[in-house]
């Protein structure tokens, strides 16, 4: 009992027991399968082996009986007495004696012909000599043969077919040798035949001979033809029991199906083996030998072939017992040479074993003693690694405050305390210089932060400081990074690169960060590298100047380097003059509707602008915003109903944008929807004059000095103006449409009324005949008469 316990707060030495145990017995195991695996394959095999020699021998038999018979067949056809009983019209009686005579001797001198029959097909008489002659029993299965021999469908030449006469079920009266007169493969007409007849006992015996199964009830050897069926067999009487299950196998044998293991070599006849299941027998191992024209099938139980191997199983079977009562005693003698040192770590580490450490500290769900020991490393590990993330952190968190510091008060610190600042905080720059700044921003921060939050930013933000301290570690440039908690990161540089001549390898690496940043996070970045500060009290004013030039992402574009040198042109341009053409240009293209006209423009403006101060850049900007609003403005002042279009967040959206890129797309997108909005409206006032127009024709169609002018009037527009407008909307001019309202309703009055055809051309304003008869018949192919009368016949 005492030793019970031991174990059971001994976990992990169970654990171990249990573990070698396992593996032993999984190895017996496997190793004891392995072995009767191989050893039922190897009896199999040499069971195949030995069935194969049986009936190539059984194969040979068939053949060499089948070239004997042909012979003789062959002798007896070339005699001249059985030619002249086979070919005679009308048998001469002494030749048909002598004849049949000469094949008595010839059966007599073959013990195992059955019977010869010839038949003469040209005087239809049938000659049988032995167990078919008209003297035995069996004379009626000559006249069988015979028909079969009349029938038109030759049978095989020189083979050995079975004969089953006698209609026995899976039984053959004889085997039957057939030569024709001819070679035609069909019957033509009544054609002699000689017919050799072979007893079946000559086979069977054979049969039996070869077959020496340790137990015949359930095994045996028999012959399949080419459609399955069963010819002869020596199989024992159970087996015959059961003979559909066997004419199956021997079926799916002879066509291919099953499991069967072929010989694969092309040179010798087919040869395979396959196990089936046999009523009342089990599992049998069927084995064949397939030759031409007959199937050699060989029937064995499962068991009897593997005979030894299931004694071998039972002796297997005690030995592995023995081995494993040997592997658990092995088992347990390793498994405390393996615990020793782990019994004495954990005395050293707890005290004593895991299940009292457990209880004494309220744990009862311990697993096992290197589980306990697990668990306090684990916890001496977080709690380690806490401590270290946060004075991490509180260390970063310094180090970025005194980095913000000489960024923003470096003229405040005297050299002294710049150089104390740096080796106190561990900063890797130079103490005497020269510096150089780098402002890197994210492109398109506004959207960032519209789009994710703080977290994510935040994250991005790390991101961007462990790549560019990674990559310019292994850069000769000295480095540090600080985060400003705003839209940008600066990079303070110094060394000998922070030079004029070192801005190109700067430039370099900051483009591997940019790449970098791009492959990972999809994210592009506008870096603007400052002024050569020869002194740390230069680098507030060096900022601030930086971060002016990173303003010229604007002009150069998203992704850019910037540097002192591309923005110069830029800063040196203080006079600033808005075009006044071009803001003249705008208006006119924008009153008229000229979409191109004030696309063109703005584009011409925006390429002016770029060329100045960020600061005149900016203020043009947001003046081609007013200038949109304030045509918008106008036009809704002269405008009965007003643009629907809101312009007042543009100015806004100016300042949200990066570059100008953006910002012309900005400005076109307003220029579209103003001039949708405009077109949208012209066409509902073209739309209100069109109805207007066929509103005045539909009314007054019957006068006849309706015209263009007399409608112009009445809207007091010009003729030209409202002809124009009319073709250009509804493609036919204001006449066309008059003719085409009155001869409408000329139409109609011929198909309803009974006026003249006179009163209709006056009810619909025209005053001369011919130009009505015209009209009418170009718009409709008749005359008015032949349409009315055209209509009343109908």
């Amino acid at each position: 009992m005492r030793m019970l316990q031991a174990y059971k707060s001994r976990k992990y030495l169970l654990r171990i027991l249990l573990s070698l145990t396992l593996l032993m017995v999984a190895g017996l195991f496997l190793i004891s399968v392995a072995l009767q695996y191989n050893a039922e394959r190897g009896a199999v095999r040499m069971q195949r082996e030995a069935n194969r020699k049986v009936m190539n021998q059984i194969d040979y038999n068939i053949a060499y009986m089948t070239d004997h018979i042909g012979k003789l067949a062959v002798n007896l056809y070339a005699e001249k007495r059985v030619v002249a009983l086979m070919t005679m019209r009308e048998p001469d009686e002494m030749t048909v004696i002598e004849s049949v005579n000469n094949l008595h001797k010839s059966y007599i001198l073959s013990s195992f012909l059955h019977s010869i029959i010839v038949y003469n097909g040209y005087a239809d008489r049938t000659y049988a000599i032995g167990e078919l002659s008209s003297s035995k029993p069996d004379q009626e299965m000559a006249a069988k043969l015979v028909d079969r021999l009349k029938q038109k469908e030759k049978l095989p030449r020189m083979e050995l077919l079975p004969m089953n006469m006698s209609g026995r079920e899976h039984g053959v009266d004889f085997f039957s040798l057939v030569i024709y007169e001819t070679y035609y493969p069909t019957n033509t007409g009544r054609e002699s035949a000689l017919v050799l007849n072979i007893k079946p006992e000559w086979l069977l015996d054979n049969l039996r001979a070869i077959n020496d199964f340790a137990s015949p009830d359930s095994s045996g050897i028999f012959i399949a033809g080419r459609d399955g069926d069963v010819i002869l067999s020596s199989v024992g009487e159970r087996l015959m029991s059961d003979l559909e299950t066997l004419n199956q196998a021997v079926l799916g044998v002879g066509n291919g199906d099953g499991n069967g293991e072929g010989d694969g070599d092309p040179e010798q006849k087919p040869f395979g083996s396959m196990t089936t299941r046999v009523a009342g027998e089990g599992e049998v191992l069927v084995t064949y030998l397939r030759g031409d024209p007959w199937t050699v099938i060989s029937v064995q139980p499962y068991d009897q072939v593997l005979g030894g191997i299931l004694e071998m199983r039972k002796t297997s079977a005690w030995v592995g017992g023995v081995f494993l009562l040997m592997a658990i005693v092995g088992s347990v003698i390793v498994a405390h040479r393996l615990y020793g040192p782990v019994e004495r770590m954990i005395a050293e580490i707890g005290g004593g074993s895991a299940a009292r450490t457990a209880e004494r500290r309220g744990r009862a769900d311990s697993r096992d003693e290197l589980s306990h020991v697990a668990t306090l490393y684990s916890e001496m590990a977080q709690t380690l690694s806490r401590v270290s993330s946060e004075k991490d952190q509180q260390r970063s968190i310094v180090r970025n405050y005194y980095l913000r510091t000489i960024l923003t008060s470096a003229r405040t610190l005297t050299a002294g305390q710049f150089a104390d600042l740096i080796r106190q905080n561990g900063l890797n720059i130079e103490e005497r210089g020269p510096y150089r700044l780098v402002i890197v921003k994210i492109d398109g921060y506004l959207r960032l932060q519209r789009s994710v939050g703080y977290d994510q930013r935040m994250l991005y933000d790390f991101a961007i400081r462990n790549i560019a301290e990674d990559i310019m570690g292994h850069s000769p440039i000295r480095c540090e990074i600080a985060d400003m908690r705003s839209d940008h990161i600066v990079m303070l540089t110094s060394g000998d690169h922070a030079r004029e001549e070192g801005t190109e390898a700067l430039a370099g690496w900051l483009g591997r960060i940019q790449e970098t940043i791009s492959a990972y996070y999809k994210l592009t970045l506008t870096m603007s590298i400052g002024d050569v500060l020869g002194s740390h009290d230069l680098i507030a004013e060096g900022y601030a100047r930086a971060i002016h030039y990173s303003m010229y992402k604007l002009v150069f574009g998203q992704g850019a380097i910037l540097t002192p040198e591309q923005v110069r042109p830029n800063m040196d341009r203080y006079e600033y003059a808005f075009p006044d053409e071009l803001e003249r240009r705008l208006l006119e293209s924008a009153r008229s509707n000229d979409l191109d006209g004030m696309l063109g423009t703005i584009d011409l403006i925006l390429e002016r602008l770029s060329v100045y101060h960020y600061d005149h850049i900016l203020h043009g900007l947001l003046h081609v915003a007013n200038v949109l609003k304030g045509a918008v403005r106008d036009m809704n002042k002269h405008r009965v109903v007003s643009l629907q279009l809101d312009l007042s967040s543009i100015s806004r959206e100016v300042l949200e944008k990066d570059t100008i890129g953006e910002i012309r797309e900005l400005f076109a997108a307003a220029c579209a929807e103003l001039h949708d909005r405009l077109l949208a409206q012209d066409e509902e006032k073209n739309k209100a004059l069109m109805d207007t127009i066929k509103d005045i024709v539909e009314a007054n169609y019957r006068d006849r000095n309706l015209s263009l002018q007399g409608i112009a009037s009445m809207l007091h527009m010009t003729p030209a103006y409202v002809g124009a407008k009319f073709k250009q909307s509804e493609f036919i001019s204001v006449a066309e449409f008059m003719n085409e309202v009155r001869l409408r309703h000329a139409q109609e009055y011929l198909e309803t009324k009974n006026f003249s055809i006179k009163e209709i051309m006056e009810l619909v304003g025209y005053f001369n005949e011919s130009t009505f008869f015209k009209l009418f018949k170009k718009k409709y192919g008749v005359t008015p008469r032949e349409y009315r009368l055209k209509k009343r016949l109908e």
